[in-house]
């Protein structure tokens, strides 16, 4: 993973971070779910790799990493949820969550069996399971905060092809649907924690005016914003450290970290517009270059042609006798 993607994993580690994120992403904010019903779950997982019958090979084990793995606990009511942190868009995200989940549906079947005390015989030997036990519900969700557009698939169907003649079986192949939350579509304000302002300051990360205004609106959260958060901003948005903390500061100044920040966004923004105008100089620059080169060979082409080989030698080296043959020959 990237230093953005680990940085959004260890954020929504925490517990309160992690509550609020459901409550605010899945919930419109309404609050339910609380730190203290949340417990850290298993994320990495070893499977074994199937082989053929008479394999002779050593047996292989792949390990597979979740982001971030929660059990909500509710009243003796279990569910596992997930968070999977993408900066970049993953066009196999169904099928790689699909394996999440299923992976940990084998997990707890796998623990049912070490703690049952009752053995098992008939179906429910075969089966791996009693027929009045139950696993505990299991649910990703797909945190996707890169600044291009997401273009990938929702659902396992729409990485399949299913088209004309697969149509036919359409109806019986299992979907899997992922829950998508896309930063710009969230509303920072169903968020409690330092949410509040990392979500608003990546929603507006494009918009210059839009951050400054959001920081002169909001400026009394951001100004003490925990150092997690001030992490998380500082990374995601590639703010210096110096800004974030006011290493820049005179001794002895009070920092004031709005400011620093609306101070920091102006000079990009005018880094920005001198970029551009250099640029634009130089590929006017470059454009001149190019066509005097191209209007040169074309009176060198009529002088040679016309056998004026002197006339050529002096429009080399005079410029106002240049000129003069460019209007001469209409060039």
């Amino acid at each position: 993973m990237g230093q953005k993607n680990n940085i959004i994993c260890s954020y929504l580690s925490e517990p309160a971070i992690f509550a609020d994120f459901i409550n605010g992403s899945i919930h419109n904010g309404k609050k339910v779910v609380f730190p203290h019903q949340l417990s850290a779950g298993e994320t990495t997982y070893y499977q074994k790799e199937s082989q053929r019958p008479f394999d002779n090979r050593t047996p292989q084990y792949i390990e597979r990493q979740r982001d971030t793995l929660k059990t909500v606990c509710n009243n003796n009511c279990y569910v596992i949820v997930g968070i999977e942190s993408q900066d970049k868009v993953n066009y196999a995200m169904p099928l790689r969550c699909m394996e999440y989940d299923v992976i940990e549906y084998k997990r707890q079947l796998k623990e049912l069996s070490r703690n049952r005390i009752k053995r098992l015989s008939g179906s429910e030997f075969l089966s791996g399971m009693a027929k009045d036990e139950k696993l505990n519900p299991v649910t990703t969700i797909v945190f996707y905060h890169g600044e291009d557009p997401y273009d990938g698939c929702v659902n396992l169907h729409d990485m399949l092809e299913l088209d004309v003649e697969n149509q036919t079986y359409k109806r019986f192949v299992s979907d899997y649907h992922i829950n998508l939350v896309k930063v710009e579509d969230l509303d920072e304000n169903m968020f409690e924690t330092g949410l509040h302002e990392l979500i608003g300051f990546l929603k507006r990360r494009k918009d210059k005016e839009g951050l400054i205004n959001f920081i002169e609106q909001d400026k009394e959260r951001i100004q003490n914003m925990d150092e997690a958060t001030l992490d998380a901003v500082s990374i995601m948005l590639s703010i210096p450290a110096l800004i974030i903390k006011g290493e820049d500061q005179m001794e002895g100044e009070e920092h004031n970290l709005c400011n620093a920040l609306k101070e920091w966004l102006a000079d990009e923004r005018n880094a920005g517009i001198e970029e551009g105008e250099r640029r634009g100089e130089q590929k006017g620059l470059k454009a001149g270059i190019k066509a005097g080169e191209t209007r040169f060979a074309s009176l060198t082409s009529a002088l040679l042609a016309a056998n004026r080989i002197s006339d050529l030698a002096k429009a080399a080296s005079d410029e106002a006798f240049r000129k003069s043959l460019y209007r001469e020959f209409a060039l």
